[in-house]
């Protein structure tokens, strides 16, 4: 990686040197010569240097339209371009030299900034290259990054205002610590683990837990938000970038190809991301989310197995609800789709959203159970609740073995449908709303700085408009790829059945793999009853690897067989869509900065850019002198190009801030 990297960065320095030592070009000189030799084509230099005779001199000339000029030498006036091929051949196949002043004006103004405020994104990874991948996808991909920001944002409205809206058990302020934690850990591999041992079924209803939902909020609630360093670098490039497009604006003719108003709005999604991050505050330190998980997890309780008065077991380990990713992740040992949802900072959101969603989701229809119950005045151990007390469900109302606690807080089966629990409903929604906002800020900042160099002239498609449509359709492919990749990931993951979640103080019993609960979410049965779990699913198919049962048949061990392969090649799959996409977003992210880098260089300032033959075709010429209605027109849309952006992404903030008002405060 180092080594393309240094590659890369002597590419950027080398290239718009190159013309410096090559055949530069000086274009306004050959239009003149061209025009010379129309109107005396029996100068010296006519004949010796270009070898064009008065007629060809006249062929050649353009109107700033396209349109040819008439042989009068009156008519010369009106010649402010050159064909495509009269270009190439009297001008030559170089380009304009490179000026220093003007690349050093244009990079720091247009560039600088916005490379400056990359610095301001959240990473936070325990490792440096998750922190440098997730800088390269988020440049390489703003569609991903404005993605992952607005399912972040979608997902955490989602849990609180319609899974736990309702819902106040056992307490309102627990309720809605209990959101604020899951709405906070959508950075982590977020697993929830119902079963036997009755693990995350003692956080839902023990009484002694409260604690640890109120701990583990009060922890998480450190922020990555507004400081300093951050209002300083956005309200700088604020500013840079108004007075820059104001300066711009009012010299459109100098230097008009190597103008940095394309880049500049090619580049303004950085503002937005940024300002969205901040906004949202993710807990992405790593060190910081474990912490507070560890510290949390030092009082945590499970239900006596069989005595619903004795004392809690305080537990060491916490495997109800768990935030890490499995040492190994490869294939069928793994309980996450793929190591993206291990890595910390939120543009890996993309690869969180499908799991965290369903964790989320299974968390809730525990608590709406134990809700409806409390509802009814009916508590653990299957005594009324007396009438008089208050909202707050009674302590000893709560208190219960495991069995009846797992009883307590079982989901009704209609509730329980397997689909459901693979896709919750709202999640698709998210997804596309996330999607359609992130299109918007996509392909409003690029399809600005396309509008920009669209009409510049020569007007039409050329080499800038064709490096910027590359751009965001290479962000786009990026974000499709990678999307696809955590949908497909998440699915074959969720054909296999995961091991049997570490049970390590339930006094020897195990807890078993349900059919749809995987992902290390065991369903218990309905018919669960306190203390003999195992003895009554002994007759159900999972338990065929027990003493008494009968042996798989061939065809049974065929099928699995199959399937097995079914879901390897969809993991392979998805594993070589992630792959692909972040090559992709290397690429398209090594692109943008050589682009601007070459526009503010005139690598592009060449007969062949600045003709768009594109959209000419054989007809295509090279405006090098442009008029007044040129100007004009390449200021006016410069002006509706800077509104379209800035449009984009004022609407891109503005529907965050608007949506943040519903999040879990």
């Amino acid at each position: 990686m180092t080594l393309y990297l240094w590659k890369a960065y002597f590419l950027l320095v080398a290239l718009p040197l190159f013309p410096i030592y090559s055949d530069a070009l000086n274009l306004t000189q050959c239009l003149a010569n061209v025009i010379g030799c129309a109107t005396n084509s029996s100068s010296q230099d006519c004949i010796s240097s270009l070898n064009i005779s008065n007629i060809t001199a006249f062929s050649v000339l353009r109107t700033s339209n396209g349109a040819s000029i008439t042989t009068d030498p009156n008519s010369t006036d009106a010649a402010t371009a050159i064909s495509y091929a009269g270009c190439v051949q009297y001008c030559g196949l170089g380009q304009e030299p490179f000026k220093w002043t003007v690349f050093a004006q244009e990079y720091s103004a247009w560039l600088l900034p916005y490379l400056a405020l990359l610095s301001q994104l959240p990473f936070g990874a325990r490792r440096r290259m998750d922190n440098l991948m997730s800088a390269i996808l988020t440049l390489g991909s703003p569609f991903l990054a404005g993605y992952s920001i607005y399912v972040t944002l979608l997902n955490a409205r989602w849990a609180n205002d319609q899974l736990f809206a309702e819902i106040d058990y056992p307490s309102t302020a627990v309720r809605q610590s209990v959101v604020r934690v899951l709405s906070s850990l959508q950075q982590v591999p977020l697993r929830v683990h119902p079963g036997e041992s009755a693990r995350l079924e003692s956080l839902v209803v023990h009484p002694d837990n409260d604690n640890w939902w109120t701990t583990l909020a009060k922890e998480l609630e450190y922020s990555h938000t507004w400081s300093i360093a951050s209002a300083t670098s956005i309200t700088w490039v604020v500013i840079a970038y108004l007075l820059t497009v104001a300066d711009s604006l009012s010299n459109v003719a100098d230097n008009i190809n190597s103008n940095g108003q394309g880049t500049g709005s090619v580049w303004l999604w950085v503002l937005p991301i940024v300002v969205g991050w901040l906004v949202l505050s993710p807990k992405c330190d790593y060190a910081r989310v474990h912490e507070a998980y560890d510290k949390a997890n030092r009082q945590v309780f499970v239900a006596d197995p069989r005595d619903p008065n004795v004392a809690p077991t305080h537990v060491t380990t916490n495997f109800g609800l768990t935030i890490g990713a499995s040492p190994d992740w490869k294939l069928y040992d793994r309980n996450i789709a793929s190591p993206d949802e291990s890595r910390i900072p939120p543009v890996f959101n993309y690869a969180r959203t499908l799991s965290w969603c369903r964790t989320v989701y299974v968390t809730s229809l525990y608590y709406r159970a134990a809700w409806r119950k409390s509802n009814h005045r009916k508590g653990v151990d299957g005594r009324h609740i007396p009438g008089n007390v208050r909202n707050d469900v009674p302590r000893e109302s709560r208190l219960g073995n495991r069995g009846q606690i797992i009883r307590y807080c079982h989901p009704d089966d209609h509730e329980y449908p397997g689909p459901n629990i693979l896709w919750p409903r709202g999640v698709f929604h998210n997804m596309i709303v996330a999607s359609l906002m992130s299109l918007m800020l996509q392909w409003g900042t690029t399809g600005a700085a396309i509008l920009v160099v669209w009409f510049t002239p020569t007007i039409g498609f050329g080499c800038r408009s064709l490096a910027y449509l590359t751009y965001g359709a290479l962000s786009t492919a990026v974000w499709i790829l990678l999307v696809s990749s955590s949908v497909l990931g998440y699915y074959a993951h969720h054909l296999t059945d995961d091991p049997p979640t570490p049970d390590l103080e339930s006094d020897g019993q195990r807890t078993p793999s349900i059919p749809w609960g995987v992902d290390g979410v065991a369903i218990p049965m309905p018919e669960i009853t306190a203390p003999k779990f195992s003895e009554e699913r002994a007759d159900t198919p999972l338990n065929t690897g027990s003493d008494d049962s009968e042996p798989p048949s061939i065809a049974t061990i065929r099928y699995r067989n199959m399937g097995q392969m079914h879901v390897r090649t969809i993991l392979r799959v998805a594993d070589c869509l992630r792959w692909i996409g972040k090559f992709v977003a290397i690429i398209n992210a090594i692109g943008i900065v050589a682009n601007s880098v070459f526009q503010y260089a005139g690598v592009y300032d060449n007969c062949y850019c600045d003709s768009s033959v594109y959209t000419w075709g054989s007809a295509a010429f090279n405006v090098v002198s442009p008029i007044a209605s040129d100007i004009n027109l390449a200021s006016s849309a410069w002006i509706g190009a800077l509104v379209l952006a800035l449009t984009c992404c004022a609407f891109f903030v503005g529907t965050i801030y608007l949506i943040r008002d519903s999040l879990p405060s």
